[in-house]
């Protein structure tokens, strides 16, 4: 009946702090954002005892025996969580049915056991109060279910459905490790008052549940240290007013995108009008340079060939012309009148203009179908100087 009424104690206990935990409000809330995030293992040593009521007759301090736990949980936010423990050593039973015929003595009974709870745990510290990952303190509340398996006199392996609750206060180092102190208490079907163990029927029935109390110290460890990122609440007027702002923005962005597409046609129309109107200009310039470009080249009187100082001015044409690939030049050679015959001089003109035409495409590279030439004689003569008549005049074909 005491370990009912125990047991009865810490449940309400434990909901009336979370029912009062809940007067906190706050629009803020912590998760965890991935899964593999708070993910922890712990570790822990301590005592247990037998909750029997032979065992408090007896004195309860003599039936203390050594725990051990291993813990694997994850905490899916900073308030709930949940775990799965493996516990225990073993534990002891002291009855005085049968002592009046051993001589005042109690009997003593033990046997190992095993311990596998699923808990579903609840940080009271903060449901209470804000969390922050500057927390140094923690308590948890925990609950479950579970196997017992025990093990009496090297006889055959029991198992059994036990329930636990516990609480544990937790001291936080850093984001990666903590120490812990926690008492849990189990509740199962007896594995002692059976006469299976005892081989007495005066002793089997004379309980029919047991139970186990347990404290133990260790440390937890979290892998990649504690990670919750904070989320907003909102309200159902607060989520209305954010769709009809998505909603807007959702509009203001197609007539956007409408207006970008006009402007992107205009813009395609005004490059094509700029881009004909930059090549017409070209045209007109190229037109003008080619009507404005007029080499000379001097020769001495009775020769055609071209002497070395005026390689020059044929360089400048095969550069102009490799500038301006449109330009398509014409070469007019010519001769003084007061020298020889007009034959002579026509002949002479033409194997004038042949030379420097011939220079300007097998030695600069012009490309010959950019180029014709002519003799002119001296049926025309350019300059009043008579001297300065003896040339080729290199042009732009009109």
């Amino acid at each position: 009946m005491k370990i009912k009424t125990l047991l009865l104690s810490a449940l309400v206990l434990g909901a009336s702090y979370s029912v009062s935990a809940q007067k906190t409000d706050t629009n803020v809330k912590y998760v965890s954002e991935r899964f593999k995030d708070n993910i922890f293992i712990s570790v822990g040593v301590g005592i247990q005892g037998y909750l029997n009521q032979d065992n408090f007759d007896y004195g309860f301090g003599k039936v203390i025996e050594p725990l051990v736990n291993l813990s694997i949980g994850k905490w899916m936010d900073p308030t709930w969580g949940l775990r799965g423990q493996v516990s225990g050593w073993q534990s002891k039973l002291y009855t005085d049915v049968d002592r009046l015929n051993n001589g005042g003595v109690y009997d003593k009974f033990q046997h190992k056991y095993i311990n596998l709870n699923l808990d579903f745990m609840l940080n009271l510290t903060n449901l209470w109060r804000q969390y922050s990952p500057d927390n140094k303190w923690d308590m948890t509340l925990f609950v479950g279910p579970g196997l017992s398996f025990g093990k009496f006199h090297n006889k055959n392996m029991d198992v059994a459905i036990n329930g636990s609750i516990g609480l544990g206060g937790k001291y936080n180092i850093n984001k990666y490790w903590a120490i812990d102190l926690e008492a849990r208490t189990h509740m199962m079907p007896t594995f002692f008052y059976t006469s299976k163990y005892t081989g007495s029927e005066e002793i089997a029935g004379r309980s029919y549940q047991d139970g186990l109390l347990s404290v133990s110290l260790g440390a937890t460890y979290t892998f990649g240290g504690k990670k919750f990122v904070p989320y907003e609440r909102s309200t159902a007027l607060e989520r209305q007013q954010l769709n009809d702002k998505i909603n807007s923005l959702e509009n203001e962005l197609k007539n956007t995108q409408s207006q970008l597409d006009a402007a992107k046609v205009a813009e395609a129309v005004a490059k094509k009008e700029l881009a004909l109107t930059e090549a017409e200009k070209a045209a007109a310039m190229a037109e003008a340079a080619r009507k404005d470009f007029t080499q000379y080249v001097g020769f001495t009187i009775n020769k055609s060939a071209v002497k070395a100082e005026q390689m020059v001015v044929l360089q400048a044409v095969a550069n102009y012309m490799s500038a301006n690939p449109s330009v398509k030049m014409k070469v007019v050679g010519y001769a003084d009148r007061q020298t020889g015959t007009k034959n002579y001089n026509l002949k002479l003109s033409e194997k004038r203009a042949k030379t420097v035409y011939d220079l300007l495409v097998k030695k600069f590279g012009v490309p010959a179908d950019r180029l014709t030439y002519v003799g002119l004689g001296d049926q025309d003569q350019p300059f009043k100087d008579n001297m300065y008549n003896r040339l080729v005049m290199i042009l732009g074909e009109r």
